[in-house]
């Protein structure tokens, strides 16, 4: 069974994707503070998450360490979710 999310979110997450893709680094994306990135915690890799509606965020996941986060280059994209409350519920995944 497949969900449908709303226009709207698409058009943010391709927002999202296109910044993302115009940084030249993660630290550059990240000064620019757009979409309320946020790290997060609990994860074996570094994960942040971007808003895409109240309770959806877009989860990435750089391909970095602690030390170069800010100068990386490369970063997965994990899908979209509402990691609020008890349990995940990814829209995209």
């Amino acid at each position: 069974m497949q969900k449908k999310i709303p226009f709207e979110w698409v058009k943010t997450i391709k927002k999202h994707m296109d910044r993302l893709k115009a940084a030249e680094c993660f630290g550059d994306f990240l000064a620019l503070g757009l979409g309320k990135p946020e790290p997060l915690e609990g994860y074996q890799q570094i994960r942040y998450s971007l808003h895409v509606a109240p309770n959806a965020r877009l989860i990435i996941e750089p391909n970095a360490t602690q030390d170069t986060i800010m100068i990386c280059t490369e970063i997965e994209v994990e899908g979209v979710s509402d990691y609020h409350g008890s349990k995940e519920n990814w829209y995209i995944s």
